[in-house]
C-alpha cells in the first residue's frame, strides 16, 4: 500500500493505492485550510483503511509546483508520516499526477502516441504547464514551466488530482524499480521566463517544494550585505 498527500492546489487530497488498484480517497476544499484539514483527512479516511495486516510501503507527495504555504503543509505532513512509520517519502510533479488522471478519465480518447498539455492556476495571469506523450506509460516530456501565454495544443485545465490514482501509480513505478532523484534548477522569474527551469522527466523525486518562480516579498539586505 502506498499513502499519497497533496495540498499544491486549492483542494487538500489524501488517499491510498497499491498494485492492485485506487485504494480510497478523500478531499477538503479551502485554500488556505490545508493545514486544519490534513489531520482530519487522515484520522476521518486513511487511518481507519490501513488495518494491523496492512504494510505502507511508502508515502507519495505532490511536489508542486504550487503555492509557498500550501505544498509546506502537504510536503512537512508526509515527511512525519514517513518518519512515524519509518518508510520512504516520495515526491510526484503535481502536473504528473493531473496527466495520470487525465489520462485515465479520457481513455480511450487519448490514443496511444497523443500529445497533450496540462495547466494549473498559478495566479496573477500565469499557468503552471507541463507537455506530456501517452506511450506504454504518460511521460512528461516539456516542463514543468509557468507561463503567460499557452501554447496552442490538446490542453486540459484544472484537472482535480485523485489521491487515489496517484498512488497506485507509485506503486507500478516502485515496482517496475524506478528509484527518487533530486530536484534540480533554480527559482526563476515570472512568466515565460520559467522555461529556463530543468527539471528533468522523473518521475519520482526527493520530496522537495516545486515553487518555480521567485517569490514576491524579499527580505531586506542585512548590514554588511
Amino acid at each position: 500500500m502506498i499513502v499519497a498527500v497533496d495540498t499544491s492546489s486549492a483542494v487538500t487530497v489524501m488517499g491510498t493505492g497499491s498494485l492492485a488498484g485506487p485504494g480510497v480517497q478523500a478531499r477538503m476544499p479551502g485554500g488556505r485550510r490545508h493545514a486544519e484539514g490534513i489531520d482530519l483527512l487522515f484520522a476521518d479516511t486513511i487511518s481507519p483503511a490501513i488495518s494491523d495486516a496492512t504494510t505502507v510501503e511508502a508515502i507519495a507527495v505532490g511536489i508542486g509546483p504550487g503555492p509557498y504555504s500550501g505544498l509546506r503543509v502537504g510536503i512537512a505532513f508526509a515527511i512525519g508520516l514517513g518518519r512515524a512509520w519509518s518508510v520512504p517519502v516520495l515526491g510526484v510533479c503535481s502536473l504528473d499526477a493531473r496527466a495520470w488522471q487525465c489520462a485515465r478519465s479520457e481513455s480511450p480518447t487519448l490514443a496511444h502516441g497523443a500529445l497533450f498539455a496540462i495547466t494549473a492556476d498559478a495566479r496573477r495571469s500565469e499557468v503552471y504547464w507541463a507537455r506530456y506523450s501517452v506511450g506504454d506509460r504518460v511521460q512528461r516530456i516539456a516542463g514543468p514551466m509557468v507561463l503567460t501565454e499557452i501554447p496552442r495544443e490538446r490542453t486540459f485545465e484544472e484537472i482535480e488530482i485523485d489521491p487515489s490514482v496517484l498512488a497506485h501509480e507509485v506503486a507500478v513505478l516502485l515496482a517496475s524499480g524506478v528509484k527518487p532523484h533530486p530536484v534540480e534548477g533554480a527559482l526563476v522569474p515570472h512568466g515565460n521566463d520559467a522555461q529556463n527551469f530543468a527539471l528533468g522527466t522523473g518521475p519520482l523525486f526527493h520530496p522537495t517544494p516545486l515553487y518555480l518562480r521567485q517569490p514576491d516579498v524579499t527580505l531586506p539586505a542585512g548590514p554588511g550585505s
